[in-house]
């Protein structure tokens, strides 16, 4: 049984030197908050909360954690690391329904779950990945994501650097640009490389079938979330069985809908992501019930929760890639010892328990709020 003793809370920021742009706004800096779960044993369990958006969403995050949760989870006991997800889940529900805010408290969950699974990997001596699958192997393929149209040639220059074969385009915004964009970065890649598109939601249903057949000239690997994700269901299921390779999933916030896509479409692409909806044990109840290299984790934040994700996508679709984004961020390449690293295009674990990774000297130079119980 494990016992939690103390619960941390840390919340980072860091400045941009240049805006982050998508279709529904400006990152002017970038946030990080990461719950720390200890145990009788003082081990320490990581786990990563999505807080990306709005600007001031960590904030908002942190106090709703210190208010309604933390009492809860210090001397939470468990046996199994989804248990305090179960918990969790039905323990908000009525406040989720009240306030309508549903999700921050899928956040803060997910983010729980995520430290309690690491948690349980210490105290099981073993590295996470392998916890979840014993022939997982100890790194996972990266694509370069976070790209701005605009700035396609120094970003994917940046990639390539790493090793990185694969980059994710941000469009979304005028089509008649876009098109120019698509054509200039097509004529900028060389013969193994491949790109992405993401729409991040822009795109209107009565507009997004006359939008996807003008880029049909294009050779994009896939396009993801070219419309919003509370549209029906079936409004989705009929635009990826009309195209070819669409990618959804990051804001899909029911288990059943992305088994439905797996079953009635002809979707490659599924992006759950483990800090926003779920956390680890949402993805390994999925993974039981659909194509497992469909999966395609999402992930934009800090380093824990990109190690994290890292973990389970060895563990899930070892052939599949991750998502790295590409534009600078202290927070996922300072905060934890050792550096997060990239080598030939692929991120690096390590073999050390849990997710293998600890809390940077230099992490305290970021660090915004704190918050101890």
């Amino acid at each position: 049984m494990i016992h939690i003793n103390k619960i941390k809370i840390y919340l980072f920021k860091y400045k941009n030197k240049n805006p982050v742009l998508s279709s529904f706004g400006r990152m002017t800096f970038r946030s990080s908050l990461v719950i720390e779960l200890i145990d009788q044993n003082n081990n320490s369990g990581f786990g990563e909360v999505w807080c990306n958006f709005p600007n001031h969403a960590g904030m908002y995050r942190f106090e709703i954690f210190k208010d309604y949760f933390a009492n809860l989870l210090k001397k939470f006991e468990f046996e199994n690391p989804s248990d305090p997800f179960s918990f969790f889940y039905e323990k908000f529900n009525s406040i989720k329904i009240q306030s309508g805010d549903y999700g921050a408290f899928s956040n803060i969950v997910s983010g729980i779950d995520c430290a309690c699974w690491d948690l349980f990997s210490k105290n099981k001596k073993t590295p996470l990945n392998k916890l979840l699958n014993n022939n997982s192997p100890d790194k996972i393929q990266v694509y370069a994501s976070g790209i701005n149209r605009d700035e396609h040639k120094e970003r994917i220059n940046e990639a390539r650097n790493l090793g990185i074969k694969k980059f994710k385009i941000k469009i979304g915004y005028d089509l008649k640009d876009d098109i120019s964009s698509l054509e200039s970065i097509e004529k900028f890649l060389n013969d193994n490389e491949d790109y992405m598109i993401d729409v991040n939601q822009a795109w209107k249903p009565d507009e997004v079938n006359s939008n996807i057949n003008a880029l049909n000239q294009f050779k994009y690997y896939w396009l993801e979330e070219p419309i919003s994700a509370d549209n029906s269901l079936n409004t989705i299921i009929h635009l990826i069985n009309n195209h070819k390779n669409l990618a959804f999933g990051e804001n899909i916030t029911q288990m059943d809908n992305f088994i439905k896509l797996n079953d009635e479409t002809q979707i490659k692409f599924l992006q759950p992501d483990i800090a926003r909806y779920g956390g680890i044990s949402h993805i390994m109840a999925l993974k039981d019930k659909i194509i497992n290299d469909k999966l395609y984790l999402h992930y934009l934040g800090g380093a824990v929760g990109l190690i994290t994700s890292a973990h389970l996508m060895c563990s899930i679709n070892q052939n599949g890639f991750l998502e790295y984004d590409i534009n600078e961020n202290a927070l996922r390449t300072e905060i934890l010892k050792p550096s997060v690293k990239i080598k030939d295009g692929y991120l690096l674990l390590n073999s050390s328990i849990g997710i293998g990774f600890n809390f940077s000297e230099v992490s305290k130079n970021y660090l915004d709020q704190y918050y101890e119980l």
